[in-house]
């Protein structure tokens, strides 16, 4: 299969950060692991200014990037290549860093756990879908040339 283009498609970043941001909304939920985040953070209600919630989704758009970058770099063409990629960066930095709040911040281990699951359910999503993405966005151009 030929290397995709290394052109980043912005709006591929876009939608696929912006819906990560709702997927994380959704996981946070009362619906999945909400009522675990409640019981397990110091402050059991937590209130966040509302001009927090202008910039929350810059992660997940940072992240996306980022992964879109990886993604076209390596010559990811495949799903399943994206997700042992996923998998590394999730283990090496997300997991290691979650490891360390547990242990030296004494963090619940059952609110280190939502907050890992969050992040490598984004990053899969992100992950798969980035690569889907381009490398329909290159089959398109390659054909057109």
């Amino acid at each position: 299969m030929d290397r995709p283009s290394l052109k980043i498609n912005y709006v591929a970043v876009g939608v696929t950060g912006m819906f990560s941001f709702i997927l994380s909304g959704i996981w946070y939920s009362s619906m999945m692991f909400g009522t675990i985040w409640i019981t397990y953070r110091t402050n059991a209600a937590p209130t966040f200014p509302e001009w927090t919630m202008m910039f929350a989704p810059l992660r997940e758009l940072i992240a996306s990037y980022v992964l879109a970058f990886l993604i076209l770099r390596l010559g990811i063409v495949h799903w399943i290549s994206a997700v042992k990629l996923i998998m590394l960066l999730w283990f090496a930095f997300h997991a290691v860093g979650m490891a360390g709040a547990i242990l030296w911040d004494h963090m619940a281990w059952q609110l280190g756990a939502v907050h890992a699951g969050d992040w490598l359910m984004k990053m899969l999503f992100m992950a798969v879908v980035l690569t889907a993405w381009h490398n329909k966005t290159s089959a398109s151009t390659a054909a057109v040339s």
